[in-house]
């Protein structure tokens, strides 16, 4: 019985931070949609949310290129097994003829 409630308990708040997490991104969403300035201009320097909406990510150091493979042992295939080249097919079963 005591196992049922500690689950209970840890679905319920898996579900409460989902549902606060959606929220949190449709409220985030709908204020950067409808941010406005008064004189306006689209870019503040001392207005936070216009800083962060244009900040874009600078690579620090170019990523390395993919290391060069060289082949070291061979590896043979299985020879494929035989299938038949012909579907068998039910001949007891066949359909009535339509009734006139």
């Amino acid at each position: 019985m005591g196992g049922k409630h500690k689950r209970g308990s840890s679905c319920s708040w898996r579900v409460l931070l989902a549902v606060v997490c959606v929220v949190l991104a449709v409220v985030s969403g709908t204020v950067q949609a409808a941010h406005s300035h008064s004189d306006g201009t689209a870019n503040h320097a001392d207005c936070s949310l216009c800083a962060v909406s244009h900040v874009t990510v600078h690579l620090v150091q170019t990523p390395a290129p993919a290391p060069s493979v060289s082949v070291v042992a061979t590896i043979e295939a299985i020879a494929p097994t035989i299938t038949p080249s012909v579907l068998s097919t039910f001949a007891l079963f066949t359909r009535p003829p339509p009734v006139a």
